[in-house]
């Protein structure tokens, strides 16, 4: 146990209050309370706040440090212009390509998803790759079938019921007796590879149980804070102690605790909730049937695209 990383058992002690907000939900659910649409915006908005846009807002600095590592130049404004224009781009496609746009959401987001959690398999790249593709559509299949007439709602605001991609998830809807219980399978399956062929730390063993429990109180609850549990309680704080850690060179013992890093990430997480409150709000205006879901799933897939790209870069430059 001398050689745990000490910044896995401060995951560990973070992610147990993910796991207990969890069994909370699944027992306020359990005794039949129920969770109105505004309950589970709340809580998707704060999650959202604490650390699912936050850890989206720190790759500047990520950028930062991978300048300075090559002794390169860093120019902010440089980096936001192309982040800004990566996202721009995307939000066309969307107007201009809704069917195309959502699978390549669901696609990025299955190995942004992959690859933050399942470690590289050494000599064996190809494999690796195929591991992270089905670890994220496993995720993505567990939490989206469970929740089938919820999914469906969003899907009908984004595309349209008469296109194929529509077609396609209600043909997966009705394999759903088979598809949840087998994407099940999976995670546990290649979390236990990760865990055995990557993982010398008795700390990552409690992780990937306590990612289980996740999804399990996910499987029971409404989608929206299901989501909310994996995305922002336990892929963002992940993500966030990896930023840390690779932005500060590692040294846990001697770091500034992970709130100075939350507080660095403030001011673009800021700008980031106003643009999409004031796109909301003029929505609104506009149109008074307005349903702020779909527009909540479009913002975190432009935010994604550029995001995705500067986290591949540092899980590379985490496993060398």
């Amino acid at each position: 146990m001398a050689n745990s990383n000490p910044y896995t058992l401060q995951k560990v002690k973070l992610i147990s209050f993910t796991v207990i907000a969890g069994l909370l939900l699944l027992g306020w659910q359990s005794m039949g309370k129920g969770m109105p649409l505004p309950m589970q915006l709340a809580f998707l908005g704060v999650c959202l706040l604490l650390t699912g846009i936050p850890h989206g807002a720190l790759d500047h600095l990520i950028q930062q440090e991978h300048a300075k590592r090559s002794n390169s130049n860093f120019r902010l404004l440089r980096f936001l212009g192309r982040y800004v224009a990566m996202m721009l781009l995307y939000a066309l496609a969307w107007y201009g390509f809704p069917q195309l746009s959502l699978l390549f959401f669901l696609l990025i987001s299955c190995w942004h998803f992959g690859e933050t959690d399942i470690g590289p398999i050494l000599r064996l790249p190809v494999l690796t790759v195929m591991f992270r593709m089905l670890y994220g559509i496993s995720v993505l299949i567990w939490i989206l079938l469970a929740h089938q007439a919820e999914v469906s709602a969003v899907l009908r605001h984004l595309i349209s019921p008469a296109g194929p991609l529509y077609r396609q998830w209600i043909v997966g809807a009705v394999q759903a007796y088979w598809l949840i219980p087998a994407s099940g399978i999976c995670i546990i399956t290649l979390l236990l590879i990760d865990v055995f062929m990557n993982r010398v730390d008795y700390y990552r063993y409690l992780l990937a149980l306590q990612l289980v429990v996740i999804l399990l109180c996910g499987y029971r609850i409404p989608v929206l804070p299901a989501f909310a549990l994996y995305f922002a309680g336990w892929h963002s704080l992940i993500t966030l102690y990896n930023i840390k850690g690779f932005i500060t060179g590692g040294n846990a013992a001697g770091n500034k605790p992970l709130l100075m890093v939350w507080l660095k990430a403030l001011p673009f997480s800021l700008i980031a909730i106003a643009g999409l409150l004031a796109t909301g709000y003029l929505l609104r205006q506009y149109a008074p049937l307005f349903d702020p879901v779909p527009l909540l799933f479009v913002f975190l897939s432009l935010i994604t695209l550029p995001h995705m790209e500067v986290m591949h870069k540092l899980n590379r430059s985490l496993q060398h």
